[in-house]
């Protein structure tokens, strides 16, 4: 007796049970595989254990929402604090390093970031790794831009190319408007972090055109005042300050910036020695109108948040599964009766009774593994054509691998809850009376 063979036949007989069965297996584990990855992928890319930083300085509010959107661009800043406050902590004595960034306007949806030309040379956006340039040159003055190579490639923008810096931070804001052509210096190389996805300019460029945007409703604020009072300024007046607010524009005239518009949006720190995390924190947090943030401790936090939800997510999953197990046990009883006679068939040419138990099993089992497998590869499949929208959506790169640690435990235990519902019908065909089943059919 050729028990693969009769493996494939009782396989064969419900070809499209067996198929149905098979995929509400794949559906469960498909479920519980992408789950468990988005989770393990998520937290290496928000742990950022390894940053060339340790705290996140900016204004007073949710510090959470200061490490996201400083770190990956989620969100909105929580807002600005004084230049003033920002020098002063760049000067303590425990600070080996610091960055201060700007945040403002955006450049077809990314990010404006102004920074200094310390980002190029000194930052580490990773222990021991600095930004690379992948084409052109750092900027050196105003009114130059740097892309990320996430930009550069998704606007299709190279060096010598020029862009439109447009206020607010998305593309489709109220209000948003152009604040003219800007040079591309450069473009950064890929980091595989949120860096990719800034624009990067000198501080004073994005001082600049708040600068500007904040002149423009003000002379037109007084244009309309003057208006509605019943004056009339001379057609020379009005085309004369058109022209210089054009060549301002197009020249970039060097002129003062009022202290409320050099703010700064976040400074990254890094210590000279970790015992100084605390008592810098505390200084920061009592004694500027900032505040410190650590991103390991705030997106532990997050995880401990968003624990539940996972675990709500991952318990629908295994129901799924659960469901499919129950799908198994559903379809071998109904081909049970069928089978019968082919058992009693079996027994009475030697078979033994444990032997029609195991080929029961076997049965089952094969349907959890082959269901495990295409569940898997569903996930993988899914997860790799939805990558660029999640890594969008999470502002992190996502670095899917083919096998994970808990592949092995998900397999096995698919295929131990398989076997385990199959022992009420393989118990059932046990008991097949072989007498009363090869009785001629009336």
């Amino acid at each position: 007796m050729n028990t693969f063979k009769l493996l494939l036949r009782f396989l064969q007989q419900r070809s499209v049970a067996t198929a149905l069965t098979m995929l509400s297996v794949a559906v469960g584990v498909a479920l519980t595989a992408a789950i468990l990855t988005l989770r393990v992928e998520a937290e290496r890319s928000f742990s950022q254990k390894d940053t060339g930083f340790e705290i996140i300085v900016g204004a007073k509010g949710s510090p959470l929402q200061l490490v996201l959107n400083t770190l990956y661009h989620v969100g909105a800043p929580v807002g600005n604090f004084p230049l003033a406050d920002c020098e002063r902590i760049q000067a303590d004595k425990r600070v080996k390093s610091s960055l201060p960034m700007v945040f403002g306007d955006n450049v077809g949806g990314f990010k404006v970031i102004g920074t200094t030309t310390d980002f190029f040379t000194k930052f580490e956006y990773r222990k021991g790794l600095q930004i690379g340039m992948a084409d052109g040159k750092p900027f050196t003055g105003d009114f130059e831009a740097v892309l990320g190579a996430e930009v550069a490639q998704n606007l299709r923008l190279k060096t010598g190319d020029s862009i439109t810096v447009r206020h607010g931070l998305e593309t489709n804001e109220q209000g948003a408007h152009d604040h003219g052509k800007m040079p591309i210096v450069g473009t950064l190389a890929a980091t595989g972090t949120a860096i990719d996805k800034g624009v990067y300019m000198t501080m004073r460029t994005v001082w600049d055109t708040h600068y500007d945007e904040y002149e423009e409703a003000r002379q037109a604020a007084e244009q309309a005042l003057a208006t509605a009072n019943g004056e009339k300024k001379s057609e020379a007046q009005s085309d004369a300050k058109a022209e210089h607010s054009k060549e301002h524009k197009e020249e970039h005239h060097e002129h003062p910036i009022p202290p409320e518009f050099t703010t700064v949006t976040a400074l990254a720190v890094k210590l000279k020695s970790p015992v100084f995390y605390d008592s810098f924190t505390r200084s920061v947090n009592d004694g500027t109108s900032a505040q410190a943030a650590m991103p390991i401790r705030e997106i532990m936090g997050l995880f401990q948040i968003v624990g539940n939800v996972n675990g709500i997510l991952l318990g629908i999953s295994y129901l799924v599964i659960i469901v499919g197990a129950v799908s198994i046990v559903v379809a071998m009883y109904t081909s049970l009766n069928e089978r019968r006679r082919e058992i009693a068939i079996l027994r009475s040419l030697g078979a033994h009774r444990r032997s029609i138990v195991g080929l029961m099993l076997a049965e089952a089992v094969i349907i959890g593994f082959v269901g495990s497998v295409v569940g898997l590869a569903l996930s993988r499949i899914g997860l790799s054509l939805a990558k660029s929208a999640l890594q969008q959506q999470l502002g992190a790169k996502l670095d899917f691998a083919l096998w994970y640690s808990f592949d092995a435990p998900l397999l096995a235990g698919v295929l131990a809850l398989t076997a385990l519902v199959a022992l009420l019908p393989a118990l059932n065909a046990y008991r097949t009376d072989v007498a009363v089943n090869l009785a001629p059919i009336t």
